[in-house]
Order: C-alpha cells, then sequence, then structure tokens
C-alpha cells in the first residue's frame, strides 16, 4: 500500500512538474498580431502600442501585420482561422465582432474566438459644426424635437460604432435627426467643418486630433483631455458609448498560453508607457479579463444587433 501511495504521489508530482515547465515555456518564440485595418488607423496605432510593451513583458519579439479590408472582417477571419497555439492573436476593435456578423455574412461568429481581455478604449463624443447655434446637448435635443427631421449628423459609416451609438441615444431621447454616413472620419470632418452636415459622432481620440468643438462625452466622467466638455449624464440622459478593442485569439487556445496572455495583458492596461501612448490619442487603458470580455462581446453583439435590424432594414 506504501508503494502505491508513493508511486501515485511520484506520479502526480511529475505531472505537476510537467505543466509548470508547460507554462513557463510559453511563449518561445515571436508572435504574430493581427490587426484587421491598414497601418496608420486607430487600431494599428492601438495594436502597436500594445505590442511593444507586450514584447517586454513576455520577453519575445511581437511583429504586428496589418491585414484589411471588408470593414475589419477579412483580417478578423484569419485570425478565427490562425492555428490555436497562442502564436497567432489580434488587436480587434469591438465593431467586426459585435456590428459586422449582423450587417454581411462573415465567415466566422463570435464563438469562433478565444477572449484574451480588453485593453483600450475612447468615449464617443458628438462635435458641432462651426458656428453651431447649439452651445450643449440639451440644446440640440430641444431643438431636434421641435424640428424634427431638420438637423443633421455624420458618421464614419453605416453600422459603425458612431453610427449605433447616436441611434441608441436618439432611441434615448426619441428624436428624429438624419444620419449623412461617410467613408471613414476623414471625409466626415472635412463635411462638418465645412457646414454641410450639423454634427458629427465620433470616437473622442478625433476630437483632439482633428480639433472638433465637442458639445458632450457619452463617458460616465469627463475626460482629463478635455476637462470642459461635459458628460451626457450631467446634462440629464443615461446613455454612454465608446470604441473598445482588446486581444483575441482563434478558439482552442492552450490554457497556460490564455493565462500568460491574460496576465500580460493585465500588466500592460497597467504600464505607464502605454497609458502615456494612449494618453495622448485621446484614449484609456481598460483591463477585463477574458470570462468578462467574453460577456461584453455577447451582451454588445445582441444590443447592436437588434439597433442594427432597425436602422439597416
Amino acid at each position: 500500500m506504501l508503494k502505491t501511495l508513493t508511486k501515485t504521489s511520484a506520479l502526480a508530482l511529475g505531472l505537476a512538474v510537467s505543466a509548470g515547465a508547460a507554462m513557463a515555456d510559453f511563449p518561445e518564440r515571436a508572435i504574430t498580431a493581427i490587426v484587421p485595418f491598414p497601418a496608420g488607423g486607430s487600431t494599428d496605432t492601438m495594436g502597436r502600442a500594445a505590442a511593444e510593451v507586450l514584447s517586454e513583458i513576455l520577453e519575445v519579439d511581437i511583429a504586428v501585420t496589418n491585414v484589411g479590408g471588408g470593414a475589419g472582417t477579412v483580417g478578423t477571419a484569419q485570425i478565427a482561422r490562425a492555428r490555436p497555439d497562442g502564436y497567432t492573436i489580434g488587436v480587434i476593435p469591438a465593431a467586426p465582432l459585435i456590428n459586422q456578423p449582423h450587417m454581411r455574412e462573415t465567415p466566422y461568429t463570435i464563438e469562433d474566438f478565444d477572449y484574451i481581455c480588453a485593453l483600450f478604449y475612447s468615449p464617443q463624443a458628438l462635435a458641432l459644426a462651426p458656428d453651431s447655434q447649439f452651445s450643449s446637448l440639451a440644446e440640440v435635443v430641444d431643438y431636434a424635437r421641435e424640428n424634427p427631421g431638420e438637423l443633421t449628423y455624420g458618421s464614419p459609416g453605416p453600422g459603425s460604432l458612431p453610427h449605433l451609438a447616436m441611434e441608441q441615444f436618439l432611441d434615448e431621447v426619441d428624436v428624429q435627426i438624419e444620419h449623412v454616413p461617410f467613408q471613414g472620419d476623414g471625409p466626415g470632418v472635412t463635411s462638418l467643418m465645412g457646414g454641410h452636415i450639423d454634427m458629427y459622432m465620433a470616437i473622442f481620440s478625433n476630437v483632439p486630433r482633428y480639433e472638433l468643438d465637442a458639445v458632450a462625452i457619452f463617458a460616465e466622467e469627463r475626460v482629463e483631455a478635455a476637462p470642459d466638455v461635459p458628460t451626457a449624464i450631467e446634462e440629464g440622459f443615461t446613455t454612454t458609448a465608446s470604441w473598445w478593442g482588446g486581444l483575441f485569439a482563434p478558439r482552442g487556445l492552450p490554457e497556460d498560453a490564455l493565462a500568460t496572455l491574460e496576465s500580460a495583458c493585465e500588466q500592460t492596461a497597467e504600464s505607464d508607457a502605454f497609458a502615456e501612448t494612449l494618453g495622448n490619442l485621446g484614449s484609456f487603458p481598460r483591463f477585463l479579463g477574458s470570462e468578462d470580455v467574453r460577456t461584453e462581446v455577447e451582451q454588445g453583439s445582441e444590443t447592436n444587433g437588434a439597433i442594427l435590424d432597425r436602422v439597416l432594414n
């Protein structure tokens, strides 16, 4: 009996040592981080900032690869099809996951991924055209209520997070403002500055970038980079909305790889260097662990799917 216990204990110890060694072994080589948008955009900037810090923490090179097309769906599909070993991950904003599958037939669903973490966010902001007659969000709402359909607002495209955020707000206040979609923030902001639309819904990082006149931020608290801009909550409204993203991987990641990447992600979010880089862009670190970000994606998909069904059909 003693010999049996000894052999069992030895076997258990051996398995524990092997498991520990396996965890210690990841990562053994360079990691590829796919960004499903072209170089130079907001997601690319976030991805490269995250990769730099993650590389230091994990002590391996992390190569950022841009795979644009299909509003993020081409690169996101490539992530879903990759080998689930932890050596190919994605830096993805929420839209390709929670919006695009409701707008087109995508070669993936939200069930095709392992969720590592949420890592960054930027609240949505409503910017006004130069020389606007409005000085507050409440004034915009009051005017729109008395003059339904007269005002216009722009967004970087139909089904984009700014578009859905504004529609969510319009649902809350029960007013009509005509949506004018653009192919990205560049032409949208140009139209706003030319006075061709009355307002523009954008992620907050574009407010300082384009020197926009934001009338409200859809966040729970004011943003340090724009302390004079009130939140929608301060004006008595409840809608909050943000552009956010994080690290994702193809479904089936080994537990040790997922745990290592999730821990590194949390350390990245706590990094002063990462916070400084994001702060310069008007964005902020925001860590959610694997299970929490999965819940966020599932809930976001359900909410935005209902809005998209209403505004696009």
